[in-house]
């Protein structure tokens, strides 16, 4: 401890006008302290690392076993605990200045689904767009065959995604944009309607016959001259019933059913 604070010191003593410190592994060439830099760390044969401070911490909302909560600090974690919401696990940690969070990378797992306005592969991203898994690298055969995809990937072209129902197969397509009502999709009502019980009528015909020719016997024909018409009436007993249709006037126009969107590509992430 003593040596490295002595190389500290000598080194800001040598670069002060500056204050730039630099710190060296290994016997010259020391190079130039970079000049962006308050601390430089040089490893000459590259060979060594920065090593943080390890604590054990407690919870991330509890600075112990530092005596308080510091904006930018940086430690190694090597506790483990389990209290909901605020437990830690080993790794790096910084602090906020009210509060310690993990530095992690999030790498997305085999399997997952994005969307993105790049169309090529790009790092383990295979785009969704029905292709021959056997078009595929070995390696990432091997994943899309183990998530179920055994011949192509799924085409994901003008499809949303769903969640999958117990009974489907991962990747499989359905659905259509439209849809064409039939009888049985109209609400299930029953109209009712009565008649006027004032059925019974008659219709008045005339009997006039002046001027018709008829037979008669012998084969002589002879004209009927009647002079005198006579109005009739039917017997008022014609209770009987009509029948009439009503045009809907509709054209059987398909239903519509997309919604507005936006267009991307679909990717499922199969690895490098």
């Amino acid at each position: 401890m003593k040596k490295i604070n002595y190389i500290i010191l000598l080194l800001a003593a040598f670069n002060g006008l500056n204050a730039q410190v630099l710190i060296t592994a290994g016997t010259s060439p020391t190079p130039v302290p970079n000049t962006q830099a308050v601390l430089e760390l040089y490893s000459k044969d590259q060979n060594k690392g920065l090593l943080m401070p390890k604590v054990a911490l407690t919870a991330t909302n509890n600075a112990s076993p530092l005596p308080s909560h510091i904006a930018g600090m940086t430690v190694y974690n090597t506790n483990t605990t389990t209290t909901a919401l605020t437990g830690v696990t080993p790794g790096f940690y910084y602090n906020d200045g009210t509060s310690w969070s993990k530095l992690e990378v999030q790498l997305p797992n085999t399997g997952d689904i994005k969307y993105s306005s790049t169309a090529p592969d790009h790092d383990g991203w295979y785009l969704l767009n029905g292709r021959a898994i056997s078009t595929l690298p070995a390696t990432v055969q091997a994943r899309a065959t183990a998530l179920g995809f055994s011949t192509t990937l799924p085409d994901s072209t003008d499809r949303y995604l769903k969640s999958k129902s117990g009974s489907e197969t991962l990747g499989t397509t359905g659905g259509n944009t439209n849809v064409t009502l039939a009888q049985a999709n109209l609400p299930n009502v029953t109209y009712n309607a009565t008649t006027v019980s004032a059925g019974s009528h008659n219709h008045t015909y005339n009997d006039r016959a002046s001027g018709v020719t008829a037979s008669a016997e012998g084969g002589s024909t002879r004209t009927v001259v009647d002079n005198d018409s006579n109005t009739s009436t039917t017997s008022s007993a014609g209770d009987h019933s009509h029948t009439f249709s009503v045009s809907t006037g509709g054209s059987n126009t398909p239903l519509n059913l997309q919604p507005k969107y936006l267009s991307a590509y679909m990717f499922v992430y199969l690895g490098q």
